[in-house]
């Protein structure tokens, strides 16, 4: 992968990045039912990762050479009110970002550590939230 294809892959995440923050705040927000409170906290928390997630996907862009987009991946942007709804729509994305990660990180050249290592840290994150979801669900 080119310098410029990684730019744009990483551009590609960070959009998607927007739109899960914005997905999951709006979530905590509209979720309903008996265990709504606790689940809508943590949605929030898990809003504010992927906030963190986009902040450093913008410092690797920008240390290629790169411009962060201000896009927002409307295809990430699932309405949901029901805690049914919103686990799937959730569990889909957060699937979704692992392996979209993962064809990064595999495209990433050895030479780049701190690209290579913020990925990993990235899927790492989103395993968990996978997991915690996947929980839920039961």
């Amino acid at each position: 992968m080119t310098n410029e294809e990684l730019i744009e892959a990483l551009n590609l995440a960070l959009a998607q990045e927007h739109a899960c923050a914005i997905r999951y705040a709006t979530h905590a927000a509209t979720i309903t039912g008996p265990y709504a409170e606790p689940i809508a906290e943590r949605l929030n928390e898990i809003s504010a990762d992927e906030v963190d997630h986009a902040a450093k996907l913008r410092e690797r862009i920008l240390a290629l050479g790169g411009e962060p987009t201000l896009d927002v991946s409307t295809e990430d942007l699932t309405p949901a009110s029901k805690l049914k709804d919103i686990l799937r729509i959730n569990i889909d994305e957060e699937n979704h970002a692992i392996e979209m990660y993962q064809r990064i990180l595999n495209a990433v050249p050895q030479k780049n550590a701190i690209l290579y290592q913020t990925l990993q840290e990235l899927i790492r994150d989103e395993q968990e939230h996978l997991e915690e979801l996947e929980n839920l669900k039961d």
